[in-house]
């Protein structure tokens, strides 16, 4: 579990403090795509990685990795803080450990991953057009 926790922590770094940041001092329309694609596209190692779980299943994580990816770039743009992103990251996956791997694709389970995306897909458009964007002074810190 205290794995995960790092896991999280440097994947934000990663993938929102440094990709993200970098890009977006070009166009940031660009880098919240590349943000949330390259995100999403890096869970394509647990299909190599021999955890059991099927095409169908690792697709799926892919696509909700795709979602959450979506939703902290926006929260880190519009929030200007990384740290909503690293907690709600290593929430997420500290969590993970206790999920039943057996329910995970039954149709419950698929239920629970489609509004899952939906959810994170939904939060990230309210908080592009709620939340001003965050002063480049105040993020440059992070």
């Amino acid at each position: 579990m205290v794995g995960m926790l790092f896991v999280g922590f440097v994947e934000e770094l990663i993938f929102r403090g440094f990709l993200f940041k970098a890009m977006a001092r070009s166009n940031v329309n660009p880098a919240i795509i590349v943000s949330s694609l390259t995100f999403g596209l890096g869970h394509i190692v647990n299909m190599f990685n021999g955890n059991g779980a099927g095409l169908v299943e690792n697709l799926s994580q892919i696509v909700g990795a795709i979602a959450i990816g979506f939703l902290f770039v926006m929260m880190f743009y519009r929030g200007g803080s990384l740290w909503p992103c690293i907690i709600a990251h290593a929430v997420i996956n500290a969590t993970s450990v206790f999920s039943a791997e057996s329910q995970a694709f039954s149709i419950g389970g698929i239920m629970a991953s489609v509004v899952m995306i939906g959810i994170a897909l939904a939060y990230a458009i309210v908080l592009m057009h709620t939340l001003p964007k965050a002063e480049a002074e105040d993020s440059s810190h992070e």
